[in-house]
């Protein structure tokens, strides 16, 4: 029976693949870039195109040959499709160095794309996850061949949003990704380079040459996503300090999605409403392809400059949010709001006017367990809290009952006064929202690790006993706590296995053989008023293309229906490739 499982799957894959190829001719080449390295490379070109053409670029470390249908999907749409084994990976030549050499290898591979018979000259890039994460670093040479871009899931500041969060090491997420990629001969390397400063970083930051990007983008991100402020951030650099080809003509969404979520109704705990789902960046990818690569002028301005996913009650069919808003700028307008800690574990906007302080003693070797979050390779999204709450190492602190909806959407920060009885440490902040029936579901949360409080590129040890004013930054998102719930906040020292877990030592991370318990203290008194800092929203009024796409059928695009093929030609081919690689790309993949 097995056997003819197999063979039934193997006809139909040979079957779809004739059907989707067609006239498709496929290439593979060898590129050489600058340093005499080459690239594998596949180029897919639809046959009765004989006209120069703009061409579509994806590069990737998780194997060009798993993603060969989307190749030949996007090629019989009349587009050349260009799809590439990244430095070290696969059929590509040189070393593996995770994102270094994008800077150089992606621009050279756009010189010779615009040398072929078959390109107008324009490129655009398209793609997910480290496929996004690629883009980024391309664009910051600023090639000329480059046309405008399509980024989703990514980031362009790896030591901040990917590797060293608020400081502290992303244990889960790297060590993970690394040993599915078989590349954690790389870590040493990360774990002995900290500091932001260093050398090593600078290849794979565009924070200091935002300046020198000068196309549009659409990026698409999630509130669950591991790289969220990532996103976020990709967009403010092009649309607000990029050149003049960058400036103002770049596009922001942000769905209630976990990595490879977007294409799913349920994330984490919660089932979202249909309307959740990722159905029309399609028409907005191919909006901007047309009007960048083709000179074909269409309707890419005309969307919002921001199109974001306000979270609310999944529960009540009437609550507040669950709903797409646009806006012109991001964050959109709001004003601060400080809840402010007090001793007996209330959350309020009520200055504190006691002399109060609550302490405790945090592990390493005992660490607080990660549940859900922005999370990759281990449960993610909005997850009940309720479970790590009661440990004697979290402080919570929980508002009154909510009278009416109260949202807050923009950046998160909470605003603590802290001491510790060790040189080091990291404080954790989760916010959460307290259902009616108890559960406490994260919306989002952050750490700080100590010796970077005031800046990733150095380190100041702490002073036993010293009282310190710190910022913990919680990135962003968009929720409406509706009527009946209630606003928490949980600080702790650790979260683990998504971050390292401090050995409240002066060692570093490469370093680390001896673990300290250590005293740490949250001040709530008049002089050192801990909060929480949310951004409390003025509604933005809601554009007619907003309404328009909101509800667009998804089997409207027969893109979208080819896509679907893909992912489920490949889910059925598992057994005919390289597992590891399959899975991390179809961790992804339903991003597209």
């Amino acid at each position: 029976m097995k056997n003819k499982k197999v063979v039934i799957i193997i006809i139909g894959i040979l079957l779809f693949i004739t059907l989707l190829s067609g006239c498709v001719q496929r290439s593979t080449y060898m590129i050489s870039m600058r340093d005499g390295i080459k690239l594998a490379t596949d180029v897919y070109l639809p046959g009765k195109n004989t006209q120069p053409h703009g061409a579509i670029l994806m590069r990737t470390p998780y194997n060009k040959n798993l993603v060969f249908a989307f190749g030949l999907s996007w090629a019989r749409t009349g587009w050349p499709i260009i799809i590439q084994d990244m430095r070290g990976r696969y059929a590509s030549e040189g070393e593996d160095v995770v994102f270094q050499n994008c800077h150089t290898d992606g621009p050279d591979t756009l010189a010779w794309i615009a040398n072929q018979t078959w390109s107008n000259g324009k490129v655009a890039t398209w793609g997910p996850s480290a496929a996004g994460i690629t883009q980024y670093y391309m664009a910051g040479a600023n090639p000329p061949e480059l046309a405008c871009q399509f980024i989703q899931v990514a980031t362009p500041n790896l030591h901040k949003h990917g590797i060293y969060q608020g400081g502290q090491f992303r244990y889960q997420l790297v060590y993970k990704w690394l040993e599915n990629q078989g590349s954690l001969d790389v870590l040493p390397e990360l774990l002995a380079n900290e500091n932001y400063s260093l050398e090593v970083w600078t290849n794979v930051s565009l924070e200091d040459n935002w300046q020198d990007i000068n196309v549009p983008a659409v990026h698409i991100g999630g509130w669950y996503d591991c790289f969220c402020q990532g996103t976020i951030d990709g967009f403010m650099g092009y649309q607000y300090q990029g050149g003049p080809g960058a400036q103002g003509k770049s596009k922001l969404i942000m769905g209630p999605w976990t990595h490879g979520g977007a294409n799913k109704v349920q994330q984490g705990d919660l089932i979202y409403p249909e309307n959740s789902l990722n159905t029309f960046s399609n028409d907005l990818f191919w909006d901007m392809v047309n009007e960048y690569t083709m000179d074909q002028q269409g309707d890419f301005d005309e969307w919002p400059a921001v199109y974001y996913y306000v979270m609310g009650d999944v529960t009540d069919l009437n609550a507040s949010g669950n709903e797409w808003r646009s806006a012109d700028e991001w964050p959109p307008s709001y004003s601060e709001s400080n809840w402010y800690l007090h001793e007996n574990g209330i959350l309020s906007t009520t200055y504190p006017t006691n002399y109060e302080s609550l302490g405790y003693n945090y592990d390493p070797t005992d660490p607080v367990p990660t549940v859900g979050g922005q999370n990759l390779n281990q449960p993610a999204g909005p997850c009940d809290q309720t479970s790590v709450e009661n440990r004697d190492d979290v402080l919570v602190f929980t508002s009154e009952l909510l009278t009416e909806p109260y949202e807050a959407t923009g950046p998160i920060k909470a605003r603590l006064f802290v001491s510790s009885d060790c040189p080091d440490t990291d404080f954790t902040v989760k916010l959460t929202d307290v259902y009616p029936d108890g559960r406490s579901m994260l919306i989002t949360d952050g750490i700080l690790r100590m010796r970077n409080r005031n800046g990733f590129d150095h380190w100041e040890f702490m002073e036993p006993g010293e009282i310190y004013e710190i910022e913990v930054d919680l990135w962003s998102t968009s929720y409406i706590w509706n009527s009946g719930h209630k606003i928490r906040i949980s600080i702790s020292s650790s979260n683990y296995p998504r971050f390292l877990n401090n050995p409240n030592t002066d060692d570093p991370i490469a370093d680390n053989t001896t673990y300290n318990i250590a005293l740490n203290t949250i001040y709530l008194d008049n002089d050192h008023p801990s909060c929480i800092i949310l951004p409390q929203i003025v509604k933005q009024k809601l554009s007619t293309k907003t309404n328009n796409i909101q509800y667009k059928d998804k089997s409207s695009s027969i893109i979208n229906m080819l896509e679907t093929r893909m992912e489920k030609l490949l889910q059925n081919s598992i057994e005919s490739f390289d597992n590891k690689a399959l899975e991390s790309y179809l961790s992804f993949f339903s991003d597209l």
